[in-house]
């Protein structure tokens, strides 16, 4: 039997079999599958049985209906689609193995090994991120070089101070 599992915010799951011919799914409770969240429309969605096979329809909803990431309005659904509406994750399965989605054909791959490697004569960097540079800061370095005489004279003048002698 086909079923939605429905993963609420919380992490609870509820699965739904999928026995009438015509399911509807929202936020109201005259819906087959009730979902009790502010992002699922009063009349979200519906999904209906036709030869066998299950389509699901947006039915014009606020925060719309995605199948596997991709915007949905129509369409067959196939075992292991993930299914959201609104902000609510489901999860179809059929155990219908025609409901089963074929894998990828493999694409042949058109690459050469090269024959040798050397750097371009043009090539800097092929960091994306600018490399910082130090700039000379020539008044940062004239009140060091002050701030380093000004210790010094401080300095000299605590030892003069020291070795000054009292009067006899």
């Amino acid at each position: 039997m086909s079923k939605i599992i429905v993963t609420l915010p919380d992490g609870t799951t509820a699965s739904h079999e999928l026995t009438e011919d015509v399911v509807t799914i929202g936020r109201l409770s005259d819906n087959v599958i009730q979902i009790d969240d502010i992002s699922v429309s009063s009349h979200h969605a519906e999904i209906t049985t036709s030869g066998g096979h299950h389509v699901l329809a947006d039915l014009n909803s606020t925060n719309g209906t995605r199948v596997n990431d991709h915007s949905f309005s129509a369409g067959p659904l196939h075992d292991g689609d993930r299914i959201r509406f609104g902000k609510i994750e489901t999860r179809y399965h059929s155990e219908n193995p025609d409901d089963a989605r074929p894998l990828p054909e493999q694409e042949s791959v058109a690459a050469a090994v090269a024959e040798s490697s050397s750097r371009p004569e043009d090539f800097e960097n092929a960091s994306p991120f600018k490399t910082k540079t130090r700039k000379k800061d020539p008044i940062a370095k004239g009140i060091l070089i002050f701030a380093a005489v000004a210790v010094l004279v401080f300095i000299g003048a605590v030892v003069l101070i020291f070795q000054l002698q009292p009067p006899q």
